[in-house]
């Protein structure tokens, strides 16, 4: 029987302490199983699961493109592949496989890839709560367009949710055609538990029905608020914040550059037009380019439903600068898997493939890995170890 997701956590990273060693979560392969299979049943030379879990191991070791994915799936043992069920001779070319992925349901792989996830984030110890605070999660949700993937029927654009945290892929849905990120929102959090959770964004976001959602299913939002809430950001700069008190402040130094941010809370008072509003927040953002020597103040406002004492002013700044974990997921996904410069544009195929390099970077980062690249290397040479993973060898 293929080892348990659990097992292979506490293997790869023995000082990584999992809430519930004892939990037996499925294989990958037969979650992926699980995803309607679009193939007529005749002529079926692969199972869907496994050929899928052996795509991912693909992704995961650095493939980028279809040839790349079909390359290292002919250059599996042939005895491993009839060990999943799959021909030992018969190799997928890289047409078939792209066929196969452009005709899979979208919706389908993103709830079984993302329920995974969710399922193996779980398993992560939660931060240390105090005796008055119990543990509030981030959550950020943002929109990403796949350039490479601009046909005469427009571009793929994906709207998902991450956890601050582990940089997990929670819930994904794409954006439908002559549409925009707004409508997506409640579909797309509606399926997730939002009890003792921070849901994050931007101010597309910053919608009263947003806030009513995510206050109605137990949440608390942090919303950012710019000019498309011009009265409640004229409200927001109106605010005492020179009599407010400095609540906190970071000073980094980073990727050729030094930060310094300066947080000031006011208790929202009544009357500020944004609903179960209870904490408006101003962040001053100093940034000096060590090599031009350019300093900028950029000044953000934001708005809560977190009441006073639920966090502690550290954590509050930090579920702000949190927020763009999501960015960087975004980042990894252009730079170490050349997103942007995919061709891969028929039918699901490039969310598929968007999927499949979040999941891939989801389960790096479960095990500890704070590079993706090297990730990506490290899995490239030692397959096994991927396999052993994914519950592909015992």
């Amino acid at each position: 029987m293929p080892s348990s997701p659990i097992d292979v956590l506490s293997r790869h990273l023995e000082h990584v302490t999992l809430t519930d060693p004892s939990i037996d979560l499925p294989t990958l392969a037969a979650v992926l199983d699980t995803v309607p299979d679009p193939r007529s049943r005749r002529g079926r030379r692969y199972r869907l699961g496994p050929l899928l879990a052996l795509t991912l191991l693909a992704v995961l070791g650095g493939a980028t493109s279809l040839a790349q994915l079909a390359r290292f799936i002919a250059g599996y043992d042939p005895g491993l592949r009839v060990q999943l069920g799959l021909p030992a001779t018969t190799r997928p070319a890289a047409s078939t496989l792209g066929r196969l992925l452009a005709r899979l349901d979208g919706d389908a792989f993103d709830t079984a890839t993302c329920g995974y996830l969710a399922s193996l984030a779980a398993c992560q110890p939660p931060e240390q709560a105090t005796p008055t605070r119990t543990p509030l999660l981030g959550l950020a949700v943002d929109g990403k367009t796949l350039r490479g993937s601009r046909s005469r029927d427009g571009v793929v654009h994906l709207l998902a949710a991450i956890r601050h945290d582990t940089q997990t892929v929670l819930a994904q849905r794409q954006i439908e055609a002559k549409s925009n990120e707004i409508p997506a929102f409640t579909p797309l959090l509606r399926s997730l538990n939002l009890t003792g959770v921070a849901i994050t964004a931007d101010a597309l976001h910053t919608q009263h029905d947003h806030a009513h959602q995510i206050t109605a299913a137990g949440g608390h939002y942090l919303f950012i608020v710019k000019g498309n809430q011009p009265t409640l950001l004229r409200r927001l700069k109106a605010l005492p914040w020179r009599e407010a008190i400095l609540n906190d402040r970071t000073d980094e130094t980073a990727h050729g550059r030094r930060e310094i941010r300066r947080m000031k809370i006011c208790t929202a008072r009544p009357g500020l037009p944004f609903p179960h509003a209870a904490q408006a927040i101003q962040v001053k953002r100093r940034r000096t380019d060590h090599k031009t020597g350019k300093t900028t103040i950029v000044t953000i406002y934001a708005i809560t439903s977190l009441p006073p004492g639920r966090v502690t002013h550290a954590q509050l700044a930090a579920l702000i600068r949190g927020h763009w974990s999501i960015e960087a997921l975004h980042h990894i996904r252009d730079v170490t898997y050349r997103e942007d410069a995919s061709r891969v544009r028929t039918g699901t195929a490039p969310r598929i493939m968007a999927s499949l390099r979040n999941l891939a970077i989801g389960l790096a980062r479960l095990l500890g890995w704070t590079n993706i690249a090297s990730a990506a290397d490290y899995y490239r040479s030692h397959p096994a170890d991927g396999m052993h993973l994914l519950g592909l060898m015992t």
